[in-house]
């Protein structure tokens, strides 16, 4: 799944996601994208994505660009290596409305973000950091180890979650 990690970091890129144990940090840049960071501060499981669309509605087989399969995909991942459910946290980052003549339904980062609420709460994860639409970027970096976050909105000063 870690394509490449130069000294402990990563740069997560569009339709991508990472599973690990290991202490990385993980970054990336959004858009109208959205990155749900996943983690379980017990087994110091975490997982990050950064998907494109909302839904595979056509199957298609590149499952890390859509919001669906992908979260549906690394939060089974995590299981797998050991996390329980009931104690991931998640933090939800992304959906901005890029261009600003987009039209409600077709606002591609507010669907985004829906499906990543959508299943969180299907899943009973509980939301702990939730910075997303507006119309900027925005640059997250994810600590695994810990499961702090980083995040800048483009243009703007440094904020921090903790």
């Amino acid at each position: 799944m870690i394509r490449k990690i130069i000294n402990g970091q990563y740069f997560l890129l569009p339709g991508d996601l990472v599973v690990t144990k290991k202490a990385l940090k993980i970054t990336t840049i959004l858009g109208s994208c959205v990155s749900v960071c996943l983690f379980d501060p017990v087994k110091k499981i975490a997982g990050m994505n950064h998907y494109l669309l909302p839904s595979n509605a056509y199957d298609d087989k590149e499952i890390f660009k859509y919001g669906d399969t992908s979260l549906e995909f690394m939060l089974h991942k995590m299981l797998n290596l050991g996390a329980e459910i009931q104690n991931i946290i998640a933090s939800v980052f992304g959906g901005s409305s890029m261009f600003s003549n987009q039209k409600h339904r077709f606002n591609i980062g507010r669907q985004n973000i829906v499906i990543a609420l959508d299943f969180l709460k299907h899943k009973n994860i509980i939301v702990k950091l939730h910075e997303t639409g507006g119309n900027t970027g925005r640059r997250i970096v994810f600590h695994s180890n810990s499961g702090n976050i980083n995040f800048k909105l483009i243009g703007h000063r440094e904020n921090y979650s903790g």
